[in-house]
């Protein structure tokens, strides 16, 4: 195994110390300030008890602290966990609970959630709060400014002896289908990560300016390391809006972006698009979820020249697969699939006789220094999708005869209706292409007769007038009968986690209740 991340990225950093690593507001960091305060971060987590293989947790919007946190954790062989602070208590709950972290690092606003919720889980059972940017002031919670820790610890990294194999995160799955575990990921997984990045996405220059709108915790936390590696820059934002998004790219000749569908159908459709000058963008990342191709063709037409797509999951991060620019040809079906395996990935089709040969359709497997060692304290699961170092994702797909990779659907989001198996994702995608609708997600309900009735929760897109015969015939006019819809919704909006995925076990729930 090649040299760990923290140590290249530290490394290589002295060759460009004075240039901007970190632009946050109004607040500029340097490399050489980044990685002064990101060894007196992790100085001071090691004086609050904080030792290796210990587990920090961050709650916490697109800011600094959050970057400089990381990277202390990374190079103090802390195991590392990241939540948007788009969390409910509940939910954040759930992850303390789970992997008992001896530190929690979260602003005033993510204080006052915890506070709230104290109730739920003894004050002892807390870990030490690190609140950031503001005083800690008065709190029924111990807690100290993260400032304060900083200014009291002091220069030069911690001699910590790390191996490719120690922990360096515990990535928690979304729980769109059920209860959320932990994938315990590898300090080797950073590093696949970022040689399967540079190299896919690349040449990563100096002038590089990426945005960071969507959430650190998520897919855009990896387009840091990229940039880091090449002495280039990362402007963090905390809220999307499309105009101002639009108006950085060009103020900040942003370079490198990931979003996830939803933000980059809203920025391509926005009525102000073309008052920007977007010359500067090379690499729009997108995934996360799927993209319908009505609301791709609009992005291939404004601009095709710089969209990636990336496909790459919680036990495995991506890339696993990449669609290049080149591949984004308006009317290729190669539109519909998630591009050809990343570099240093080795991706199979699985069958109950061994491996499928292209055009056939069965379980997605993985193997790569990107896969997850299991899932934290949680053998039974582990061994259910990982096997002599091949992940079986739950991904439903096939290759083409140019090697490129369609999902088809996910294998516990298969419908079993009077006997067929109707993927979820194939009646979504037909549906998704109307230009009247916005997104749409297709369930199983339990059904007397048929076992599963296929039912489909539909959002038209703003001002378009959408009926469920509309929707009827669209599905008719593509699809088999016993894939259409026997019960159709024009609903206002999906339930959706912080990550912005569809949560189908909420719409199941919420359906299933209205049946009785």
């Amino acid at each position: 195994m090649s040299e760990l991340v923290i140590r290249q990225l530290r490394s290589r950093a002295t060759a460009f110390w004075d240039r901007i690593a970190v632009i946050d507001g109004g607040a500029t960091f340097s490399y050489r300030d980044l990685f002064a305060r990101m060894t007196r971060a992790a100085r001071a987590f090691a004086r609050l008890g904080v030792r290796k293989g210990d587990a920090v947790l961050a709650f916490l919007p697109n800011v600094h602290e959050a970057v400089e946190c990381e990277l202390a954790a990374l190079s103090s062989g802390n195991a590392w966990i990241t939540l948007t602070s788009r969390l409910t208590w509940a939910e954040v709950r759930g992850v303390v609970a789970s992997c008992r972290p001896k530190l929690l690092v979260t602003n005033e606003g993510g204080r006052a959630r915890i506070e709230e919720g104290l109730a739920e889980l003894p004050l002892e059972d807390l870990p030490l709060l690190v609140v950031t940017r503001d005083a800690a002031g008065a709190s029924a919670l111990p807690s100290v400014s993260y400032e304060a820790v900083l200014a009291e610890s002091t220069d030069g990294p911690l001699e910590v002896a790390l191996d490719a194999e120690d922990v360096a995160r515990l990535r928690y799955t979304s729980g769109t289908t059920g209860s959320a575990k932990a994938a315990v990921l590898a300090q080797r997984v950073y590093r696949a990560s970022l040689d399967a990045l540079l190299y896919e996405l690349g040449p990563f220059t100096e002038a590089d300016r990426a945005l960071h709108v969507a959430p650190l915790t998520h897919g855009s936390g990896a387009l840091l390391y990229p940039v880091l590696h090449a002495g280039g820059t990362n402007v963090l934002l905390q809220h999307f809006d499309a105009t101002e998004v639009l108006g950085l790219i060009e103020r900040e000749r942003i370079t490198t972006l990931f979003t996830v569908p939803t933000i980059l159908s809203r920025l391509v459709t926005s009525p102000e698009f073309d008052q920007y000058d977007l010359s500067s963008l090379r690499a729009l990342v997108y995934g996360g979820a799927p993209m319908p191709l009505a609301q791709l063709d609009v992005a291939v037409r404004k601009i095709g020249h710089a969209l990636f797509q990336i496909y790459g999951m919680t036990e495995a991060p991506w890339p696993i697969t990449v669609l290049k620019p080149e591949d984004h040809v308006l009317g290729s079906p190669r539109l519909s699939s998630v591009g050809r395996p990343a570099r240093g990935v080795e991706v199979t089709i699985g069958t109950d006789s061994g491996v499928a040969p292209r055009g056939q359709t069965g379980e997605i497997h993985v193997r790569g220094d990107n896969v997850m060692t299991g899932y934290l304290d949680d053998e039974a699961a582990t061994r259910e999708v990982l096997r002599d170092g091949v992940l079986s994702t739950g991904d439903v797909g096939r290759f083409d005869d140019g090697g490129y990779l369609y999902i088809v659907g996910r294998r516990k989001d298969v419908i079993i209706s009077g006997g067929f198996n109707v993927y979820a994702a194939e009646v979504e995608a037909v549906l998704s292409s109307s230009d009247a609708v916005l997104e749409a997600a297709v369930v199983g309900l339990p059904h007397d007769d048929w076992g599963e009735l296929v039912a489909a929760f539909v959002v038209p897109k703003p001002g378009a007038a959408l009926t469920s015969a509309d929707v009827d015939a669209l599905a008719r006019s593509r699809l088999s009968g016993y894939k259409c819809p026997r019960r159709i919704e024009i609903v206002h909006d999906l339930p959706k986690n912080a990550s912005g995925k569809i949560q189908k076990s909420e719409i199941v729930l919420r359906a299933s209740k209205n049946l009785r």
